[in-house]
This record gives structure tokens, C-alpha cells and sequence, in this order.
């Protein structure tokens, strides 16, 4: 008899912007579904493995890779460009300038990433902070603009009320695993 065994798939998602705009505020969402108010900011970089679920049984690990904003940081941070599948550029929306900082995390990302046998590297453009909204700053149709000029999705979250958190992260998962299908084996 043989048995085609597929193992669960493992990718590696960076999470850049600048700093303070609740990149492990989202990663904190979706490994315990609440929010600390009391977070301080990322020094150097941060990692940890969620579980996702691509379509109801399709079960993925997905390595986020908070990288922290900080300019100091900016050697370390290259280094683990490397091998990833795919990478969220996250800004405040209350905060312009995290938002026109986001070509240069662009620029500084493409720069730095090699994919293999013209694989498209996934990306998604998210507008954080949504519940801060007396106090936006940055337009939803200025965050989907920029995020079509580098012909990448748009989203926008709240890491505080977790707004569409698990949506995004889905959705980034599920093309994940279309671009980077899990290896099968026979056994025997």
C-alpha cells in the first residue's frame, strides 16, 4: 500500500515598517487574540511560529519575523531577509510618516531578496491602528494607491480590536501556500 504523506508547510513572513506601528501588536492578535497596551517597542528583531489554517483543514506555520523599526537595526535586519516568502509592510495610519517611509522598506526589502526560479515573492500593504480613526492622518485610497503601485494587496487592521487581523493573515497564508506548495512523499 502506499500512503502519499504531505507535511504541514512552514513559511517565513517579515513584518517591516517603522517603529511603533504595532507589528508585534498584530503578531500578539493572532497568537493570543488580545492586546497589551503596555507593549514597548521591538528592540533588534523578534520571532514567533503561528498556526494558520489555509481553508478549514489546511493546516500552515507561518514564522513571523518582527523586525524592529529602529535605523540601528538596519544590518541585523537585512540578514534576515533572507528565505523569506513573503513580507508585510505595516504603517499607522495616524502617523504620515510611517506611511511615506514605506518605499524606502519597499526598496530596502527588493534589495535584499532573491527568489528562486522567478517565484513571485508575496507581499501586503497593511494600515494598522484603524481604531484611531479621530486621528488618521493617512486615507485608506492613499494606502490602496501605494500598495497597487507595487502591485501588492491592501489592508486595513486594528491590532487593539483585532479588525481584520485574522483576515489579513489568512489571506497572506492561503498565497503562501499557493506560490509555495508542501512537498509530498511517498511512503511505502
Amino acid at each position: 500500500m502506499v500512503v502519499e504523506i504531505v507535511s504541514v508547510p512552514a513559511y517565513k513572513l517579515l513584518l517591516v515598517g517603522n517603529a511603533n506601528v504595532g507589528k508585534s501588536s498584530l503578531i500578539r492578535w493572532l497568537l493570543l487574540g488580545d492586546f497589551d497596551p503596555n507593549y514597548t517597542a521591538t528592540v533588534g528583531v523578534d520571532l514567533s511560529a503561528v498556526a494558520l489554517n489555509v481553508d478549514g483543514q489546511t493546516p500552515v506555520i507561518m514564522t513571523m519575523i518582527d523586525l524592529g523599526g529602529q535605523s540601528d537595526f538596519t544590518a541585523l535586519r537585512t540578514q534576515y531577509y533572507r528565505g523569506a516568502h513573503g513580507a508585510a509592510l505595516v504603517y499607522d495610519v495616524s502617523a504620515r510618516d510611517s506611511f511615506e517611509n514605506l518605499p524606502i522598506w519597499y526598496e530596502d526589502l527588493m534589495d535584499h531578496i532573491a527568489q528562486p526560479n522567478g517565484t513571485k515573492f508575496e507581499g501586503i500593504v497593511i494600515g494598522n491602528k484603524i481604531d484611531k480613526a479621530a486621528r488618521r492622518e493617512v486615507s485608506s485610497s492613499e494606502g490602496r494607491s501605494f500598495a497597487e503601485s507595487i502591485d501588492w494587496p491592501f489592508h486595513e487592521t486594528s491590532a487593539k480590536s483585532g479588525e481584520n487581523v485574522e483576515e489579513v493573515f489568512g489571506g497572506i497564508a492561503k498565497r503562501m501556500y499557493v506560490s509555495y506548495p508542501p512537498l509530498k512523499t511517498r511512503a511505502d
